[in-house]
Order: C-alpha cells, then structure tokens, then sequence
C-alpha cells in the first residue's frame, strides 16, 4: 500500500532509506500493524495581515534516528548543513509529496476542513545536536477572520506512521496581528479521532477579539493566556 511519505522518499536510490521506505509500506499495509516510526516536534506561527489570518509558517524538529538517515542521503559534501542543491534535492524527495496529506496541518473553521494545497519558502537545515529541521509557510487559499469565525489548527498523521505533536514551549505565536488580540487553547479534538478512534489529536484553537492600537509583536499573548491538556 502506497503512502505520501513513502511516495515522497520514492525515488531515493540509497539502501538505507529504501530501507526505510519499506518498512514505512510494510507498517502501513495493515493499518492494525501501523505505529510510530517518526517523530516530529512542530510549532506554527499564525500571520496576520490587516486583521485576516494569511498564512501559518511551520517549523519541524525531526527524531535524532530519521534526522541521521536524511542528513546521510542528502548532505552530499558532509558540512551539516542542506545549502542549495542539497536543499532542493531533499525538498523534492522528502517534502514535496507531504502535500497529499495537506503537510500533516489540519486547519478547520467552523469545523469544516481547509486542506492546503501550496507552500513556499521550504528550508531545511540541521541543528547542532545533529536533528533535521523543516521550514516551510502554508499558503491560505483565501484570509481567514477569527474573530469572526472558529479557527483551528492540528498536526498529525491518520497513518499514524509519522507521530507529530506541537512543542511543550512556544507551540502558537502571532505575528502582525495589530488590529486583533489573540491566543490560543488546547484542547483534544474529540471530534475527529484518528486511527480507528482510538487517538484524539491535540488542536489548537484561535481566540481572536478586535481591538484598537498596536497589540505588540507578541499578538496580544499574556501569561495565563495558553490553555494545554497535558
């Protein structure tokens, strides 16, 4: 059985990572068999321009384990670091064909589903402790105002294969929300479980009011103002 993440490692001829992309197909094949074998640590920040929600840019933190095999196949001049072909190479193999699965965000308003269908500005890089990062902006395909409506954003796989979650610190900033005053809470999405229901995945929900002046860089975001579910 086919998969996005296996169809965006594809045409990688290394072993290892065919490796990998087999044991993704053999995990996947029997969906009571799939389980975890990726982990990403993700956090999302909203942009605002006048008062509309624009675009969210992701950052991902891959697992040390899947950060090695990347950092093997695509740091073809050993620097660690992905700097131009490198960049584009692994973009094209190992990102590009995510956008099957929306780039694992599911942003809903009013509870009915956006998937994304575009992204711009993808950078990877590698962090001193050896973990691949992901940069990227998802491209809203038209403003969203979530003062006026319900806005949400959750990271997973309905594979269950990749396991993502957002960071402990810092999971939702805003940017460029001066004409609002946002924040946001946690709560798990007994709506829309997952895998076979057995897993509600942490969303993240907009609270949004207007206001007058210059909110700050930091959104309007005040100590108490984050809600998690632990």
């Amino acid at each position: 059985m086919s998969t996005p993440w296996s169809t965006a490692l594809a045409t990688v001829r290394n072993t290892g990572f065919a490796m990998l992309v087999a044991g993704f197909v053999l995990a996947t094949s029997t969906p009571a068999s799939a389980h975890p074998h990726i982990w990403i640590d993700a956090n999302a920040e909203m942009v605002f321009e006048s008062g509309k929600l624009t675009a969210i840019k992701m950052h991902w933190v891959f697992d040390d384990l899947f950060s090695m095999t990347l950092i093997d196949e695509f740091d073809k001049n050993f620097d660690t670091r992905f700097f131009g072909d490198e960049n584009t190479t692994l973009r094209d193999n190992a990102f590009v064909a995510l956008g099957e699965v929306s780039w694992l965000a599911h942003l809903r308003k009013n509870e009915v589903l956006l998937p994304f269908t575009q992204t711009r500005d993808f950078t990877a890089d590698i962090t001193d402790d050896r973990r691949v990062t992901y940069d990227f902006t998802l491209v809203l395909d038209e403003p969203l105002d979530p003062v006026k409506d319900t806005i949400s954003l959750s990271v997973y796989d309905a594979e269950y294969y990749i396991d993502i979650a957002f960071t402990q610190v810092d999971p939702i900033v805003f940017t460029g929300n001066t004409a609002t005053s946002c924040h946001f809470e946690m709560s798990e999405d007994e709506k829309n479980r997952i895998y076979f229901d057995l897993v509600a995945p942490i969303r993240a929900d907009l609270v949004c009011a207007a206001q007058h002046g210059d909110s700050g860089s930091s959104g309007g975001l005040a100590p108490g103002d984050m809600v998690r579910v632990e």
